[in-house]
């Protein structure tokens, strides 16, 4: 069962255009063409190739592939025309091959320096799909070390490092890998945006799948409780701003790393790889929101985008969590409970399993 979501997503893959595998040394992109007579242009940039196919006629998509070479892969329709763009993980080289019975266009792309094994004309489309690779999630427990986050009823630093181990188990007896950015009361720099940027930099490794960033949430008033689930992006809303400064280090320092990763966000709005990305991580939010509350009972209160500096350059679907908030009466006694963290663990695993399994990966 642990890879049957994993053949789902790789069977939608395999029905798509492109078709899309994954091999040792390479990721194998196949355009099935209706006649020979479809012809292509292929340009290739530091970062991404850019496929257009004059006189095509197909459906927009965004497909998160996350191979060693391929980030994703989006279909951008046009008048007259089908543009794909392939965005990649760095410098690549690409070959490509035309073949007949039927009519299709095969790329074969390869990271620089690494040479592919020799490929063979592909098959026609089957219907039974290949043994996917294995998924890798790296986590986050917020803060640790001389930073302890928000101190309530618990503190920060520990309560997310101990549903972090659990949520590590749960995942490791599904067959997903799982990577944490600290394992025990550690901070990766003194320096609190060194610190940040570490723990984002192993977010835009080609080894990664997902990112969950998790915390404990805080209120001046003490009075709010509930799960709130946090993409990047700009947020409107005073009250998100306040909390993502927090998450950012805080006073100065909070506001400052806040500033540089809103103008990473304003960039967003011209990328539309990076858009197709925000798309992923809001349907990541908003499925762990769920998830977590069912499995808790604590009020689900929305997914929400936010300037948080750990998210600001993910190359994968990436969120910050908030567990609950650890200066509630109630709710903060609760994320004490280590009972009630193994649900915590438990509702986060449910969200992961089925953002994996539901086809999210492709559109």
């Amino acid at each position: 069962m642990r890879w049957l979501a994993w053949s789902f997503w790789l069977l939608a893959l395999a029905m798509a255009f492109p078709r899309v595998g994954v091999h040792q040394g390479f990721t194998r992109l196949v355009f099935d063409l209706p006649s020979a007579q479809v012809d292509y242009r292929l340009e290739v940039q530091e970062g991404l190739l850019t496929l257009t196919f004059p006189g095509l006629s197909v459906g927009a998509s965004d497909t998160l592939v996350n191979s060693p070479e391929v980030a994703s892969v989006q279909v951008v329709p046009g008048k007259g025309e089908v543009r794909v763009l392939v965005r990649t993980r760095g410098a690549v080289e690409v070959k490509a091959s035309r073949y007949q019975d039927p009519e299709r266009l095969v790329l074969d792309i390869a990271l620089k320096g690494e040479t592919p094994a020799k490929p063979k004309a592909p098959d026609p489309p089957k219907t039974q799909a290949p043994r996917p690779p294995r998924p890798v999630v790296l986590l986050d427990p917020g803060h640790g070390g001389i930073d302890p986050g928000m101190v309530g009823y618990v503190v920060e630093k520990e309560a997310v490092l101990d549903v972090a181990l659990r949520l590590k188990r749960f995942l490791e007896r599904e067959g997903i890998e799982v990577r944490l950015t600290r394992d025990r009361d550690i901070h990766l720099s003194p320096d609190k945006r060194t610190d940040l940027s570490m723990r984002a930099s192993m977010a835009d490794s080609s080894r990664v799948n997902l990112f969950v960033s998790i915390h404990v949430n805080a209120t001046p008033t003490r009075t709010a409780r509930g799960v709130e689930v946090f993409y990047f992006g700009r947020s409107p809303d005073p009250r998100i701003l306040a909390q993502v400064i927090r998450e950012n280090g805080g006073g100065e320092v909070g506001k400052r790393l806040t500033q540089e990763a809103r103008s990473v966000a304003e960039r967003i709005l011209s990328d539309i790889v990076a858009q197709a990305n925000q798309r992923f991580s809001q349907r990541l939010a908003e499925t762990l929101g769920r998830h977590l509350s069912q499995a808790t009972g604590s009020p689900y209160r929305g997914s929400f985008p936010g300037d948080f500096f750990v998210l600001r350059y993910a190359r994968v679907p990436a969120v910050l969590v908030e567990i609950g908030f650890g200066d509630h009466p109630v709710e903060g006694r609760n994320l004490a409970d280590p009972a009630y963290r193994e649900k915590v663990a438990q509702g986060l695993l449910a969200g992961v399993l089925t953002f994996l399994g539901n086809g999210a990966f492709a559109r």
